[in-house]
Parts: structure tokens; C-alpha cells; sequence
């Protein structure tokens, strides 16, 4: 972003609020704990040296620095014991105001600069906007907390637009950084110290000591931390183990298998198959495959609020006050962070943003309707390999004997999910999880008038002539509008002429379409039906 711009965000900045905090300058030794910026910050680096990580890129920080925080940002920090750290943090709240087609509307501003800001505390501009902002005042009347937005502004100004006159850092750390950004980016090749001490601008003994004085380890634990992140994110992929020690920078396979159990207390072989492994699982469904394997994630995603009748598996209760629920796909990271996860298991259909990543390996799984498919590749990773071919043939005695009694009481029958929205009518076809248990599992069949290429469709009341079930299973999202559009449905001629309507074969189905991602859910859900189709007493 040019000048330009950056004066045109500016321009139209509007700050909120804004709340200042100092550091407890009594305090010594580790200064920040791992943590997600919620607000805008300014971090300024009052006393001492140590070391900021911002989303796992690595900043010395000294007096006088100054960052630049943004919401969202994972930051963890350390200090020097002999010359312990202190810092103040201007946090505030801002929304930018742009013009579109005659319409004004606000939306998050998009700052040019983040991170290690290049001007230091000391520039004399900089420091007289400073020290009016972190003046001690309290019970500020209008006009003041008036100036201190103003000052504020005006601070951002200075930062924002960056002339190129700013102090430079002394170049013996920016060489450390510098150093430290390559290790973290070349971690698995064969680095030598010598060749990072060159780069830092030390002799190799002094690089080692200022490096331990930064960082509470020593170049080579350092890149033995690096190492063994990733490996431990590889270790839950396919690759063999020969593959995974290369690519984090071991050429004998052997040798990493002893250095990874030396730092992790657990052979790679066995890293994951450890029952008290810390798992996160943050998508719709994975804790419930944990769950079905007799683990327990420390975290996983809520289901309430996703259906109108909140109604969880019996199963899930086990584990439901330990583990952390988190409300929504917008996770409170914070939140995450105090789990400690060893491990966070996601699906390619969550929007990662980078931070998940910072907070433990990540493991993205890619979405799968075949849950039997998926499972074994789980087990086989986990170390449950028993327990998923256990849970795979009651399921399929389950599922058999259930696809006889419909043919039995009720011959050929054709079915379908609907789902009411707020914002539509959809129709799930047979390509998504509702559908193979409707007509994989179960053996009902879709209307032969639909399209059985499309996962779904969304139709008009009009449309409901084209697809005659013999049975319809009903969802409706838990917003008012959403029921209030289910009674106009209710109410239509449309759908009073459906068969299923007039053979009362209409049944309610709020949570099967969230239930039946993970296998637990999948059989009570299907249990349900059996209630529902009155062939079985669900004991």
C-alpha cells in the first residue's frame, strides 16, 4: 500500500475505544504467554531485551521497538532474566468508512503495516504522541479522551506512512533476525553455525551465547524444535517414515527416530498412537470419529445453535465437561490455546487463516461422505484399529438387518431430506452425508425425477410437484424466519398434494444432517429413523 492510501485508511479511520495496558515492572523471567490478539495494538517496548513471536515469526525485542498487532494474531513472548522485559500495549477498536455507490458503510481496516514497525519509540514525533497517550489520567473527561483518539490518529499517521527516515536498528540485530528467519525457513536443511553466525554479523562463540540469551536455547535446540513440529504434523499422513525424517531434514531414518524420542519422550512409531495425546478436533463430525475410536478431544466444535433441537449423542456426554466447546466455525483461539492441544485435526472444508498453525500442528483432512473410509484411515493412524473394525461390523449387522425390515414392511419407498432455511428451500440428494445414509445405509431410494448428479437443490414451492417421495425427512433452521417460512411450506397447496404429506410419512429431522458426519451420530441417527419408520423399537 503507497502513501496514498494509506492516508485515504486513515482518513476515514473511526476509533471506538482504546484501552491502555502497562507490564507489572516487578516481573521477571517469561512475559507472555501464548495468546490471540482480539484488538488493534501498538506494543511498545518500554525496558529490557527479549523475544517476540507474532504467528511464529520471531522478533528480537528491545527498548524502544515497536509493534504493530492486529486482530487475530497469535503472539507469545519471552525475556531475558538479567534484563527482564517491560512493555505497554495501546489497545483500540476501529472501523474504516468507505463510500460505495452513493452509500457509505464501515468495514475492519486493512493496515499496510504490521509486525516489527522499522521507526523506533525514540523519534521524536513518535514519542511526544506516545507519551500523551500512556499519560496516567483517570476518569478522562469528554474533551480529553477526545485529544487521546486524536493522538491516537495521529500516531497511526506517523506509522502508517513510513518516509524512510526512521532510525535504523544496529546491525548486529538484524542480523539475529535475520538468522532467525532462516532457520525457521531452512530448518531442514544441513545448516551450520558458523554459516548463521556470519550471517548475524558474530563470532560463532558470541552468536551461541547472545542466541541463548534470546531465545533460552542454544542454535542447534532451536533447530530440533523446528524439526520436530513438522515431523509431527507429517507423522499423521501417509508417508512412510523414511519420507517424513527427509523431509525435516534427517537422512537416516533411524537417527531421527532417536532424536524425536529424545525431545518428545515417544518414538515417532508411537507419537500418535499415545492415548493421551491432546486432540483438537475442529470440524463437524471429527470428534465424533475420536469419539467413536475411544478418544476424547480437548476441543471441538459445538453443535448446538447448527439445529433447532439440540439433542446430542448419549455418547458425547462422557467427555462433554472436560473438553471445551467451541460455539462456532469463528473460533475463540484464546480459547483453543488454553487446551494445549498436541495436535489439531480440521477438514478441508474449514477457511483456515494461518493461525490454527501457530497454535499446534494442523492436520487439514480432506472431507469424505465415506465414513467407513475415513475411519480406518483415522484408526490406522491413531493406533484403534480393533475398535474401528469393531464399530464397522456391528454397524453392518445394524445396517442390514434395518434394510430388510423396510423392504419387508414397506416394499421399494422413495425418500428425501429437506432442509428450511432462512434463506431457502434445499432438497439433499444422495452425493453428502444425510444421503448415504438415506439410500446407502438404509436403502430408500430418491425420487427418480431428481437430479442424482447435484448434492442438493434448492427449489420454489412451485417445484414441489416434481418430486413425489413416499417419505420426507424435515430440518428447519433455528431462526424465526426460517419457521415462519416452514408454515408458509406447510400451508401450501404444494405441499398438502405431496404422498407423503397425505400418508402422514413427514418426519422430524433437525440434527440428522449434523449427526451424520461422524459415525456415533450416524447410528443413533439411524436408530431414529427406525423409530420414525416404526419398523424397530430402538431399545
Amino acid at each position: 500500500m503507497n502513501d496514498w492510501s494509506s492516508a485515504e485508511l486513515l482518513e476515514h479511520l473511526y476509533v471506538s475505544s482504546i484501552r491502555i495496558y502497562c507490564s507489572n515492572k516487578e516481573r521477571h523471567g517469561h512475559i507472555l504467554s501464548k495468546r490471540t490478539i482480539q484488538r488493534y495494538a501498538i506494543c511498545l517496548i518500554t525496558n529490557g531485551t527479549g523475544v517476540l513471536s507474532i504467528n511464529e515469526v520471531t522478533h528480537i525485542a528491545r527498548e524502544g521497538d515497536i509493534f504493530i498487532l492486529l486482530p487475530g494474531m497469535i503472539i507469545e513472548g519471552t525475556s531475558q532474566v538479567l534484563d527482564p522485559i517491560h512493555y505497554s500495549v495501546i489497545f483500540f477498536s476501529c472501523l474504516q468508512v468507505k463510500k460505495h455507490r452513493k452509500e457509505w458503510h464501515m468495514e475492519p481496516p486493512h493496515f499496510p503495516v504490521s509486525g516489527k514497525h522499522p521507526i523506533s519509540s525514540q523519534d521524536r514525533a513518535v514519542k511526544e504522541r506516545i507519551e500523551r497517550i500512556l499519560a496516567p489520567v483517570t476518569n478522562r473527561q469528554l474533551s480529553e479522551k477526545l485529544d487521546l483518539k486524536y493522538q491516537l490518529h495521529s500516531l497511526l499517521t506517523k506509522l502508517m506512512i513510513i518516509k524512510g527516515t526512521q532510525e535504523k536498528e544496529p546491525e548486529t540485530l538484524v542480523g539475529m533476525e535475520y538468522a532467525l528467519a532462516f532457520i525457521s525457513e531452512n530448518y531442514m536443511k544441513d545448516l551450520k553455525i558458523s554459516q548463521l553466525a556470519k550471517m548475524a554479523g558474530y563470532s560463532i562463540n558470541h552468536f551461541t551465547r547472545i542466541f541463548k540469551n534470546h531465545m533460552n536455547m542454544t542454535p542447534t535446540e532451536y533447530f530440533l524444535q523446528q524439526r520436530i513440529r513438522k515431523a509431527k504434523q507429517l507423522l499423521f499422513s501417509s508417508e512412510k517414515m523414511k519420507e517424513v525424517a527427509q523431509q525435516v531434514g534427517y537422512k537416516d531414518e533411524h537417527y531421527f527416530s532417536r532424536a524425536f524420542k529424545k525431545e518428545v519422550g515417544v518414538a515417532p512409531t508411537l507419537y500418535m498412537k499415545d492415548k493421551s495425546r491432546r486432540i483438537a478436533a475442529l470440524y463437524y463430525g471429527l470428534d465424533d470419529y475420536l469419539m467413536t475410536l475411544g478418544l476424547y478431544p480437548v476441543a471441538f466444535l459445538s453443535y448446538q445453535g447448527r439445529v433447532s433441537q439440540h439433542d446430542p449423542v448419549p455418547s458425547f456426554e462422557a467427555f462433554g465437561q472436560e473438553a471445551v466447546r467451541l460455539e462456532s466455525i469463528k473460533l475463540n483461539y484464546n480459547k483453543l490455546i488454553q487446551t494445549k492441544p498436541d495436535l489439531i485435526l480440521t477438514s478441508d472444508r474449514f477457511e483456515m487463516d494461518g493461525s490454527l498453525t501457530c497454535i499446534a500442528p494442523t492436520i487439514k483432512l480432506r472431507h469424505s461422505n465415506d465414513y467407513t473410509k475415513m475411519l480406518s484411515y483415522l484408526a490406522s493412524i491413531l493406533g484403534k484399529e480393533s475398535q474401528a473394525a469393531s464399530w464397522k461390523d456391528m454397524y453392518a449387522a445394524r445396517k442390514n438387518s434395518l434394510q430388510n425390515k423396510i423392504i419387508e414392511k414397506w416394499g421399494s419407498q422413495t425418500a428425501y431430506y429437506i432442509r428450511v432455511s432462512s434463506d431457502f428451500y434445499r432438497i439433499y440428494g444422495s452425493l453428502n452425508q444425510t444421503g448415504t445414509l438415506l439410500y446407502d445405509d438404509l436403502g430408500l431410494k430418491l425420487p427418480i425425477e431428481f437430479p442424482h448428479k447435484e448434492w442438493a437443490i434448492d427449489f420454489q414451492l412451485s417445484d414441489l410437484k416434481l418430486f413425489n417421495p413416499d417419505h420426507i425427512f424435515l430440518m428447519t433452521d433455528p431462526t424465526e424466519i426460517a419457521r415462519q417460512r416452514l408454515q408458509q411450506l406447510m400451508l401450501s397447496e404444494e405441499w398438502l398434494a405431496l404422498e407423503a404429506v397425505r400418508k402422514q410419512h413427514v418426519y422430524e429431522a433437525s440434527d440428522l444432517l449434523f449427526k451424520t458426519l461422524g459415525p456415533t451420530g450416524r447410528l443413533y441417527a439411524m436408530n431414529q429413523i427406525a423409530s420414525q419408520l416404526q419398523i424397530d423399537k430402538v431399545k
